[in-house]
């Protein structure tokens, strides 16, 4: 190393003459300034090299530079976008009531809670409340007692007239709901499941110190007034600090709560599941107990307000396990296996399972499909006997 360009490999650099001979203007010795800033590493190379390496470092520092701000102003963008989601609706008198009246809703403890939606493009979710109705005020082997638990029908704005007023003449009592609001970010492949979410205004109605929601889809085998003196629902749980489970732009959690379900045997074999089942870590989002609490309802509505924090494709069921996950700090509450089923079989009616959450109008085991035909027709019976005796 020195401090004059090799001689040779300057040579190669320069022009000739025709004859190969180094023009004479051309032929000059160049020498480097050692002064400062050049070091021992940098004095072999040109001047105007070393300032071009710097015209690229401080083009690639301004591209760094705008990369940053224009993810910084699309972050903000984004952000305010997706926290300007619908504020919760008012409570009483709007979100939810009675549909005979305006009076209060049936003076018990307890109540059973399932909902219907307008949007199907059939009649079969309207034929399976009206199932589930016979079988929980009718059917002898499975009635409720009335005095002690309510039966309620959460209907959806999409419902029709027609259709509440069979269900009440039926003898349940209709609530009309508001729909939940429901974010951009939340969609899935079927449109009609965007008012699942209306099953959480079960959280609101405070009328009830407990209330157990089942899916319409469900065929009972016996009593169910006797879950609401389960030991896993008899005391609320006091919310855990577990204080890396809080995340940030959700609501407050109330000091206690209770949230009650059965693990899912779709991850256990599903059809094939063994019985008593194995429990896993989520639960089906078609059974579940709860203690009502408005403020469990704002922080589920805070939580969908937040883009990809639950997997909107299973709608509500994703949200409601991301709630109550086990490792949070308000971890479901695991009901006796007896209670429900989903993905049932015929080992589940043999060891004496309550209820089977199945369509079973369209699918499941055959022998599970005629005992819910038997319920059909029995429910179509008394409403021909009825008919009849109005008639005369």
């Amino acid at each position: 190393m020195g401090t004059t360009l090799d001689a040779e490999y300057f040579s190669r650099l320069q022009p000739r003459s025709g004859n190969g001979c180094p023009n004479a203007m051309s032929a000059f010795h160049l020498q480097l300034d050692t002064s400062p800033p050049y070091t021992t590493e940098t004095q072999n190379t040109f001047p105007f090299f070393h300032a071009k390496s710097l015209r690229r470092a401080m083009i690639l520092k301004f591209r760094l530079l705008s990369v940053v701000l224009l993810s910084l102003f699309l972050g903000i963008a984004w952000y305010l976008h997706a926290t300007s989601a619908p504020s919760p609706p008012a409570y009483l008198g709007s979100s939810y009531r009675n549909y005979d009246s305006s009076a209060h809703l049936p003076d018990t403890d307890f109540a059973i809670a399932t909902f219907l939606t307008g949007q199907a493009t059939d009649d079969s979710y309207f034929v399976a409340t009206r199932v589930l109705t016979h079988q929980l005020l009718r059917a002898e082997a499975t009635k409720i007692d009335p005095k002690k638990v309510t039966f309620l029908i959460l209907c959806s704005e999409s419902v029709s007239k027609e259709q509440k007023d069979a269900l009440r003449d039926d003898g349940a009592t209709i609530v009309e709901v508001r729909d939940v609001p429901v974010n951009w970010w939340i969609h899935s492949g079927v449109t009609r499941w965007k008012e699942q979410f209306t099953k959480l205004r079960v959280f609101e109605m405070i009328e009830y110190k407990r209330i157990l929601f089942m899916d319409a889809d469900i065929l009972i085998t016996g009593r169910i007034d006797a879950i609401f003196e389960e030991p896993e629902v008899a005391t609320l749980a006091p919310t855990l600090d577990r204080k890396k489970q809080a995340k940030w732009g959700e609501s407050q959690l109330p000091a206690q709560w209770l949230f009650a379900a059965r693990s899912d045997n779709a991850f256990i074999g599903e059809r094939q599941h063994p019985t008593p089942p194995l429990q896993t870590l989520s639960f089906s989002a078609g059974f579940f107990l709860v203690a009502p609490d408005r403020s469990i309802f704002e922080y589920l509505l805070s939580i969908m307000a937040i883009p990809r924090r639950f997997d909107p494709f299973t709608m509500e069921q994703s949200l409601l396990n991301y709630a109550f996950r086990r490792e949070g700090r308000m971890p479901w509450r695991e009901l006796h296996w007896k209670w429900s089923a989903t993905w049932p079989n015929e080992k589940d009616v043999e060891m004496g399972v309550v209820t089977l959450h199945e369509k079973l109008w369209k699918t499941g085991p055959q022998a599970l499909q005629d005992i819910w035909n038997r319920r059909k027709g029995e429910m179509l019976n008394f409403q021909e006997k009825r008919a009849l005796a109005a008639a005369a």
